[in-house]
């Protein structure tokens, strides 16, 4: 027996958490009910996080397909207003920089190179439309589709064939590929009709050529053959920064090069990104407050309910700290249940409205491993008030409601 006035001894480790689960194990109903609360509140937050994030990045993947994380890299003009080439080693060297996707490269072709529907048109009437060689991967990096035909293969970027832009086919009265028309004095076979391309007028309105036959037989000689440069972030970060990275790689021997963001999708993009982020941080707090007050207001009840139970631990010599340590260790065991419930549910929710609204499926992943550890916290947090007001108990007063 203990000798009056001696103290009860530490309990250990395995004696604390048993002691911690009498009261979820005896109340089992009252358990559920506050996991419960708890879960709704971690999975509001799971949610509403999830259901942010896809539809950002549903947003933004909308923006970046119209080019808001794409600049285009053109030669400046120098002092003497003439412009200053971009080496032949620029879109090798862009594409070193961290955070770049893709890069196409547009070469120019002799000035003067018309594009016309036969060879009867007269040179002199002006048709607006432009002949560039490109790249075999400049279609993918701007994001571009073939309407009809197709776009340039290893074997077809040898040939005299072209893709026309959607204007330019338009404007030439070409609805199908195989009709040939008339580029820099030689016939073409259409093999492709782009998509309009939405991001830039100039790719609408252009021929393109293979590169490899531009090179050999129609491009000018020289190191003044690239026209323009697109540059696809894979972050969508087209800032001033990444602008100047971009081109001090393109020309590092020469300040002039132009490099721009197509029109004011960048600034919207970056916009849209904060707000929305901003936004599920809010509504995430929100969630936060919710299940820490559901956590809270259970503890607090459990105190009261237990008047009896925590006057008698004390009269047998209970320390004040045990009795501490059991509600907190009960609120982080109703935390940790709800956590994981609550992560679970919001994830299947989200699942169910990407479904629904046919979007990807995103969820931070910190939210998803992270649930469970706030919920434990938020418990704890809460909990902590409710324990001290047990542990203050006197031994007298606690054993008068009984």
């Amino acid at each position: 027996m203990r000798r009056r006035g001696e103290r009860m001894p530490r309990l250990s480790a395995a004696d604390s958490i048993r002691t911690a689960l009498i009261g979820p194990r005896s109340r089992k109903m009252r358990t559920a009910l506050s996991a419960l609360g708890v879960a709704v509140g971690i999975a509001a937050l799971t949610s509403i996080t999830g259901i942010a994030a896809s539809n950002q990045a549903e947003l933004l993947a909308k923006l970046d397909a119209l080019g808001a994380n794409m600049v285009v890299v053109e030669p400046g003009y120098g002092p003497d207003n003439k412009p200053v080439a971009l080496p032949e080693t620029a879109a090798a060297m862009i594409e070193r920089i961290t955070g770049v996707e893709q890069v196409g490269v547009l070469e120019k072709v002799p000035e003067g190179t018309g594009v016309y529907r036969n060879d009867l048109m007269p040179k002199s009437q002006g048709n607006g439309l432009t002949a560039f060689a490109a790249s075999p991967d400049f279609l993918s990096s701007v994001e571009g589709s073939v309407a009809k035909g197709s776009w340039f293969d290893e074997a077809d970027r040898s040939l005299p064939v072209t893709v026309l832009g959607a204007a330019a086919a338009a404007r030439m009265g070409i609805t199908e590929p195989g009709v040939r028309v008339w580029i820099g004095e030689q016939w073409y076979t259409v093999i492709g009709i782009l998509d309009s391309a939405g991001l830039a007028e100039s790719i609408d309105a252009s021929a393109f050529l293979g590169d490899r036959w531009a090179a050999e037989h129609v491009s000018a000689k020289g190191d003044d053959t690239i026209a323009s440069i697109y540059v696809r972030m894979a972050d969508g970060g087209t800032g001033e920064k990444v602008r100047d990275a971009i081109a001090r790689a393109a020309n590092p021997s020469s300040p002039y090069v132009q490099v721009t963001a197509l029109g004011e999708l960048a600034g919207a993009r970056d916009t849209a990104d904060d707000s929305l982020s901003g936004l599920a941080v809010g509504l995430a707090a929100i969630a936060l407050l919710v299940g820490g007050i559901g956590i809270a207001n259970t503890m607090v009840v459990a105190v009261l309910e237990r008047r009896g139970e925590i006057g008698l631990r004390r009269a047998l010599g209970a320390r004040s700290g045990q009795i501490a340590g059991q509600f907190v260790a009960e609120a982080i065991v109703l935390g940790g249940l709800g956590g994981i419930a609550g992560v679970i549910c919001g994830a299947l929710g989200v699942v169910a409205y990407a479904s629904i609204q046919g979007q990807a499926v995103t969820i931070p992943l910190v939210v998803l491993v992270g649930g469970p550890f706030v919920a434990l916290v938020v418990g704890v947090i809460a909990g902590l008030y409710p324990a001290v007001s047990a542990a203050r108990l006197s031994p007298t007063a606690a054993l008068r409601t009984v």
